[in-house]
């Protein structure tokens, strides 16, 4: 089906209110990001980020972070007279549901196919059986939703209210969320007792993948136009870690799992534009430029 397309977002504003709004938009989005991470540190605490202490405290500091981020996005919307709800832009609706819920998710299982298949097929004696405490509510449930509903829903859909392209959106949204991530030096440093050059390493090395992972998740939100599209995949991605690529090289069943890796691959490469057509979600996001 196809979507009637939303009028220009800019129409009536003379060039300087452009470009007002657009920095505008650019500046809100930082001091969410900026704001997100100050939250993680208001609380009097030497524990690690693991001990139940610090993360019943984050718990609190992500709540509150995730009822103030679609403020902003709120007036936004009103001080511009912008069309749909904030509801809507927050990707929290049902038209189009059913495929937001299932498909996202499916594409991504797809780039995992190859851990899959050593994970659930090859050696089911590991497993990924977990308890549910609250490291593993923090890891799957609450930080994935508190981080998509932050980084995605109220961040791209500023930029993209603030008149910049989906891509823009799609890459500098992901770059706040990684760079986010950079806060961890201090961890690693206080807790994990690893000196300067070493926390920039590991830090870094988060920095990247997770400012990757954004991408993907930004592509998921902005093609889809659900919020639940990105936190399934996320919530996936944390519950499967990093792909174990030793065992390409050293397990009996190597060829089976290469196999498996490569076409999880090429499928997730050949189907990652066809299952986010936005014509399957209706994303008013989509159809805002």
């Amino acid at each position: 089906r196809q979507h009637a397309r939303c009028p220009p977002p800019d129409r009536g504003l003379v060039p300087s209110m452009v470009v007002f709004k657009a920095v505008l938009a650019l500046l809100l989005g930082a001091s969410l990001a900026m704001t997100f991470v100050l939250s993680l540190y208001i609380w009097k605490n030497d524990k690690d980020r693991d001990h139940s202490d610090t993360i019943r405290k984050r718990f609190i500091s992500m709540g509150l972070c995730c009822v103030v981020s679609p403020i902003p996005l709120f007036v936004f919307i009103r001080a511009y007279d912008i069309q749909a709800n904030t509801f809507q832009w927050l990707g929290v609706t049902l038209e189009g549901l059913p495929s937001a819920l299932v498909i996202p998710l499916a594409l991504t299982a797809m780039l995992f196919l190859g851990p899959l298949v050593d994970n659930f097929i090859l050696h089911p004696e590991s497993g990924y059986s977990q308890p549910l405490d609250l490291r593993n509510v923090r890891n799957y449930v609450v930080a994935p939703l508190a981080e998509e509903l932050v980084f995605r829903a109220c961040i791209c859909s500023l930029l993209v209210l603030g008149g910049w392209s989906h891509g823009f959106a799609g890459i500098v949204g992901p770059l706040m969320f990684g760079f986010a991530h950079l806060h961890h030096v201090l961890e690693h440093m206080r807790h994990a007792g690893h000196g300067l050059n070493k926390a920039l390493q590991i830090a870094g090395f988060q920095t990247c993948y997770t400012t990757l992972f954004g991408m993907y998740a930004s592509f998921l939100f902005l093609r889809t136009g659900h919020l639940i599209a990105p936190f399934l995949s996320h919530a996936f991605c944390n519950y499967m870690g990093l792909p174990e690529v030793r065992n390409l090289t050293k397990s009996p069943y190597k060829v089976l799992l290469r196999f498996s890796y490569i076409t999880g691959i090429l499928g997730f490469i050949v189907g990652i534009y066809p299952l986010t057509n936005p014509n399957w979600y209706n994303p008013h996001i989509w159809y805002y430029q």
